[in-house]
């Protein structure tokens, strides 16, 4: 038991029998001790405070008060008359009362020093002057496997087992330097603490000498912490840091590509509308059409990780969904692989593009099926999910509601450091000219789109498991879009930076009724609308142009205009910049787009503002 830690029944049972036990011995040596055989009871008052605190000393002084009057005075025991007996009584008793002052003081110091650094939440170690341990507090018993008893006597090297993080050479203890340097030490590099069961676990150490008021040093205190959770958050930070700039880079990429694209597959387009399907040189251009498309999806790859795909998203069955897959997946397996669909029941809808939800269910099956080249299962399963705080904290989403999405496969697994850059773009496993490392990237970037999370949980040889938690839809479905005629009269102002889009879309809407004018950034948008606002019917303008930004634009015409129709295209990202500043979502065109998907949403803005 710690002797700091009685209990006050215990103290006053230990002061009672002391007290008795120093009766017995003063009877046995008085003939020994004659008038200073009362000093028995001293040693007694004193070990009672020391067990017992305050309320033992206390017990003590008066047990042997009542014995030492009883013994001078009252029983006749003792030769000295009572008027010479009085004062020794007296002293004896401010003598009792000051040892247990002076000790229940110095227990009570002892008691709160030990309790403040047992409630530290680091640990600590305190060793003398040779480097023996003498006080371990809990933190440092868990961390070292050393229990206070055990390790106590012992020297701190044994106890405390550090060694090089990356080289795994031994590593001297920072309080054994500061004791011989007398100085406070704190190590630059972060060792490897090793237990006593062989655990290992990084900790951030430092050490000081303990000095009395002379400067002699009579000891050293070590306080240490245990950092791997400090470091996971910190790798966490890092990766989100890198995802996001790789994020960053990939949409400028993907959205200068895309203004690209759409030159290439909208003269395409037209190109093939002119041409008679007998012309032999008709499939030429499909194959540009094609490629084009395949480029496109490309970039949408990357758009998707960069959270900012051109995405269509609406109220979706999961369980509809997969099941409207099943054909194809099962196509796109291996024979020797079985898929197991487990539908949930009752389950939530979620807002999502399907074709981007298709891609991502795609991906995923992909990834398993090339982890299981011996065969396996793979389960797709869906289920209505409740988080609680504690759960939700660790997943790093808000607490409520989610529809789970699960893709497990019983294939090899991955091992922690393949799971650490699992989402970043163009990272694979695979070899050369088998996988472009965007596919899981490309989930990552669509599940955060839709303001859900993705979990992955794998090990070497026991298979993976995507878990992936979407938010559910609790406003009603919007009403299906009608047909529009692409055909029109209006007048168009026309705003890209890119001469070649330009060209493109004014050639597409002036073959099918539309006066377009030109320009080719914001300024130069403004000083013509200055000229031709009274028959200006909308402008389409690009969003990511120098000078002056789309929405900037948007925002200065209709302080001129408030009834202005404006159309937004951009090959970077839709509408997220509108959102950003609290305004309503705005009419969008993604590019890279076809003649007919231009001349459809021009059309819908048109005539939307008609009704």
């Amino acid at each position: 038991m710690n002797p700091l830690k009685r209990s006050p029944l215990h103290g006053s049972v230990f002061a009672l029998v002391l007290t008795t036990l120093a009766l017995l011995i003063s009877v046995l040596v008085r003939p020994f001790l004659a008038p200073d055989a009362y000093l028995v009871f001293v040693a007694a008052i004193w070990l009672s405070a020391w067990y017992g605190g305050l309320t033992g000393g206390l017990i003590a002084s008066a047990c042997s008060s009542v014995v030492i009057l009883y013994y001078f005075l009252g029983s006749g025991l003792s030769n000295e008359p009572r008027t010479s007996s009085l004062p020794r009584v007296f002293g004896f008793i401010a003598l009792a009362l000051l040892i247990t002052w002076l000790t229940a003081s110095w227990r009570e110091s002892r008691r709160l020093l030990a309790a403040t650094l047992s409630s530290i939440g680091d640990a600590v170690l305190a060793t003398d002057r040779e480097g023996r341990i003498t006080f371990l507090n809990s933190v440092a018993e868990t961390l070292t496997g050393w229990p206070a008893s055990d390790a106590r006597g012992k020297s701190v090297a044994e106890v405390m087992c550090l060694v090089h993080e990356k080289s795994r050479e031994p590593m001297e203890n920072p309080l054994t330097r500061a004791i011989r340097e007398r100085v406070p030490v704190t190590m630059q590099e972060h060792p490897v603490l090793v237990s006593r069961s062989g655990a290992e676990v990084p900790i951030e150490p430092s050490a000081a000498p303990v000095r009395e008021d002379s400067g002699q040093v009579l000891g050293g205190i070590l306080v240490f912490r245990d950092i791997s959770k400090r470091r996971h958050l910190e790798e966490q930070v890092t990766q989100a840091h890198k995802m996001d700039a790789v994020g960053r880079l990939a949409g400028g990429i993907a959205g200068d590509f895309n203004n690209v694209l759409t030159v290439i597959t909208g003269y395409a387009e037209l190109l093939r509308a002119e041409m008679p399907s007998s012309n032999p040189m008709r499939r030429f251009v499909d194959e540009i059409i094609y490629a084009g498309e395949r480029a496109a999806a490309l970039t949408r790859h990357l758009l998707a990780f960069s959270r900012g795909p051109g995405a269509q998203p609406r109220e979706l069955d999961l369980n509809s969904l997969v099941a409207g897959m099943e054909p194809m997946l099962r196509r796109l397996l291996d024979h020797n692989i079985e898929l197991i669909l487990l539908p949930g029941a009752g389950l939530g809808r979620i807002k999502a593009d399907p074709a981007q939800m298709e891609q991502l269910i795609l991906n995923l099956t992909t990834n398993s099926r090339d982890a299981m080249p011996e065969g396996g299962k793979l389960v797709i399963e869906t289920a209505n999910v409740d988080l609680e705080p504690a759960s939700s904290k660790s997943l790093g989403i808000a607490p409520g509601s989610y529809v789970l999405l699960a893709v497990s496969d019983t294939g090899a697994g991955m091992p922690p450091e393949t799971r650490s850059r699992l989402f970043e773009p163009f990272f694979t496993t695979k070899e050369p000219g088998k996988g472009s490392g965007l596919g899981l990237a490309t989930v990552y970037g669509i599940v955060k789109q839709c303001e859900g999370q993705v979990t992955v949980y794998s090990q070497p040889g026991c298979g993976t498991i995507f878990e992936i938690y979407l938010p559910p839809v609790r406003e009603p479905a919007p009403l299906p879009e009608r047909k529009l005629s692409p055909k029109g009269s209006e007048t168009i102002l026309l705003v890209d930076d890119e001469e070649g889009v330009r060209k493109l879309v004014t050639a597409v809407l002036r073959s099918n009724g539309y006066d377009v004018l030109e320009a080719a950034n914001g300024p130069g948008a403004l000083a013509t609308y200055e000229k031709n606002g009274h028959k200006i019917d909308m402008v389409l303008t690009d969003i990511v142009m120098p000078q002056m930004t789309g929405f900037e634009l948007g925002r200065e015409l209709t302080a001129r205009a408030p009834g202005l129709k404006i159309l937004y295209m951009s090959g970077y990202r839709d509408n997220t910049i509108g959102r950003a500043t609290g305004e309503p979502p705005k009419p969008f065109l993604h590019k890279p787009f076809t003649p007919d998907i231009l001349l459809a949403k021009v059309r819908e803005v048109l005539d939307a503002e008609k009704v």
